[in-house]
This record gives C-alpha cells, sequence and structure tokens, in this order.
C-alpha cells in the first residue's frame, strides 16, 4: 500500500500526522510538536491495559478484540502492546507500516524525536534488526501480568484464556 488508508469514523477526531490517525497511547515530544510513532506512553500502557481500553481510539473494549504480537511473543503468549478493537485493528494492519510488512527492520537508533534520551534496553537490541513476524491474536479477555523475560514489563497475556484464533500478518522479509 503506498496510499493513506481511509479513517474509520469514529477515529475522525483523532489527531493526525502525515495523513495518518495518531493512536491514542502514541506519545509526543515534550514540546507536543512530533508524535513519536513506534513508542507507547508508559501512563497510557498502563491505562489500556488495566481499563481494557483500546490502544488506538482509547475506548472500552468490547466482547471481542485484538492483540497484535510478534513471533517471540507467541512463546510466552503474551505482549506489551495492548489490545485493540476490531475496528481499529482493520486500520491498524493497513495504517501501520511494521504490521502491513513495510518494513523490513527496526530503527538504526532510537526515534529522531528523542535524540539524547536513553534508550531501554529491549529496544537497543533491535535497532536495526529485522523485524519479526506480527500476527493478530482474537480474544475475548486477557490478563494484565509481567513479561515472563522481562520483569517489569506488564502485558497482556492470554496464556489463562485460550485465544479465539491466531493469524498471521503480512510477511516482513
Amino acid at each position: 500500500m503506498t496510499g493513506i488508508p481511509d479513517i474509520p469514523v469514529h477515529l475522525v477526531g483523532r489527531p493526525r500526522a502525515g495523513g495518518l490517525v495518531v493512536p491514542w497511547i502514541t506519545p509526543a515530544t515534550r514540546d507536543g510538536g512530533l508524535y513519536l510513532f513506534g513508542k507507547i506512553g508508559n501512563l497510557a500502557q498502563y491505562r489500556c491495559l488495566t481499563r481494557s481500553l483500546c490502544q488506538v481510539c482509547g475506548r472500552r473494549l468490547g466482547v471481542r478484540a485484538v492483540l497484535f504480537a510478534r513471533e517471540s511473543d507467541l512463546l510466552h503468549q503474551c505482549t506489551a502492546e495492548p489490545a485493540v478493537c476490531p475496528p481499529c485493528a482493520a486500520y491498524s494492519r493497513r495504517a501501520c507500516p511494521m504490521l502491513a510488512g513495510r518494513r523490513h527492520r527496526y530503527r538504526a537508533g532510537d526515534h529522531p524525536g528523542l535524540a539524547g534520551t536513553p534508550i531501554a534496553a529491549d529496544q537497543v537490541l533491535r535497532q536495526a534488526a529485522p523485524v519479526e513476524r506480527w500476527y493478530a491474536v482474537w480474544i475475548r479477555d486477557y490478563d494484565v501480568v509481567d513479561h515472563p523475560a522481562q520483569p517489569g514489563t506488564l502485558t497482556a497475556s492470554w496464556q489463562r484464556i485460550p485465544p479465539l484464533r491466531i493469524r498471521p500478518l503480512a510477511a516482513t522479509a
């Protein structure tokens, strides 16, 4: 996809950058001048996970939701990415370059808007690394747990609550 995807009606009032909807969970630089796509705001992540809010529109999730998980997340049956409602999942699959398979490597450095800010250890490991394949994990519910391999990182887990289905997204390699 080279064009900008149609924006769902319920997202029309959300801020945009480059024609794309800025997810509710996406932080901005301190001066508010640049949205940090690919980053997750810690407080927003916590709120989404603990209050069952969609990370894109910020609304309460319904009876079904989608967790976007990397291949390595499947091993632990959890992801730090909060869930999205089905309409936001459909939009995100088209709009997000990672989910749509348009990016094949992570950034070589941190986000340009964060120059001089310390980088988290898990992000250092991904710098310039090939992107893992992404999956849509359709769920009814999830548990909020500490990541088994990254203590202190909250995740949405489907280990106790079997998912409705797991589907691979576009190939990234």
